[in-house]
């Protein structure tokens, strides 16, 4: 029975070590070369979708092997570099990217693995990050065209991934800041320029107020002594209107008139509270002994 039943045993052992190296699965995040002898003879599961999909597949059991790609998305940081701008200034830059095994084939020549590509692509970005950012001004990389370059590196690392058979499909630069001696300078040299330009600006709104102070008591001056003008104009104009009514109306009624000035008088001379020592026959108060004003004999 035992003995019977070990050929079997040996046969079913033998016919699963055949599947399991004939049979292999491509799943859906992974790309595959199949090998012989260590040539490629297929590739299976491509970015561009050329070569079939995920599934199951089959090989010749033990002449051929099969080596796997990731086929999604892959990114690496970059360590800080030191780059020197085209205004000669110092920036430390932090970036990373995302990339694609596109032709694993052409990958499999050029870099064997996905960690040497990764070296590889590393020290692409480098070079392109110095040549980019090299042409450009700090302040174009820090703000104002930090997209434009971020593009243009990209281009420039697929110049030359194309030849490891990958895609750069991102490059961002997360920081670009001056070194901490050089921002330490910038910041000081930045505050100097804006306390000199409050300064300049405080001395012309200083200027700016003298001359509208200057214009304001212009002006007031001016409109004090117009009006000053104009009263006096307009109460020698009534000065002159009383005295010619009095002139006529003197003229018609002398007596009237003597008896006007001499309330005038009256009211003029003894304000409120005043005491005089006059002789009650004397000529002032000649109205006051008599309604005609007449001397007193």
């Amino acid at each position: 029975m035992n003995r019977a039943l070990a050929p079997l045993l040996i046969a079913c052992g033998l016919g699963l070590v055949l599947m399991a190296n004939t049979f292999f699965v491509v799943p859906q995040t992974q790309q595959a070369l199949v090998l012989q002898f260590g040539a490629v003879d297929r590739v299976i599961n491509t970015v561009d979708g050329k070569n079939g999909g995920p599934g199951l597949y089959v090989k010749a059991p033990f002449v051929q092997n099969v080596q796997m790609y990731d086929r999604r998305n892959l990114g690496f940081n970059l360590a800080e570099q030191a780059i020197v701008a085209s205004d000669q200034q110092r920036l430390i830059v932090d970036a990373y990217a995302r990339w694609q095994i596109s032709d694993p084939l052409r990958f499999r020549q050029a870099a064997q693995d996905e960690e040497t590509g990764r070296s590889r692509l590393e020290n692409i970005m480098t070079g392109a990050l110095r040549r980019v950012l090299g042409s450009a001004p700090q302040n174009e990389i820090i703000s104002t065209r930090r997209a434009e370059l971020m593009k243009a590196i990209a281009v420039a690392m697929n110049q030359e991934a194309a030849a490891l058979g990958v895609t750069v499909i991102d490059v961002r630069i997360r920081q670009a800041d001056l070194p901490t001696e050089t921002a330490e300078r910038v910041f000081e040299r930045m505050r100097t320029e804006r306390q000199q330009a409050a300064a300049k600006l405080r001395a012309e709104g200083d200027e700016q107020a003298a001359k509208i102070r200057a214009e304001a008591d212009r002006t007031v001056t001016v409109t004090l002594a117009t009006a000053r003008e104009q009263a006096e104009k307009t109460r020698g104009e009534g000065d002159a209107a009383r005295t010619k009514i009095f002139a006529q109306s003197f003229g018609r009624d002398p007596e009237f008139a003597a008896f006007y000035r001499s309330m005038q008088a009256y009211e003029r001379a003894m304000p409120k509270g005043t005491q005089m020592v006059i002789p009650p026959d004397g000529e002032f108060f000649r109205y006051m002994r008599d309604k005609e004003g007449a001397p007193r004999r």
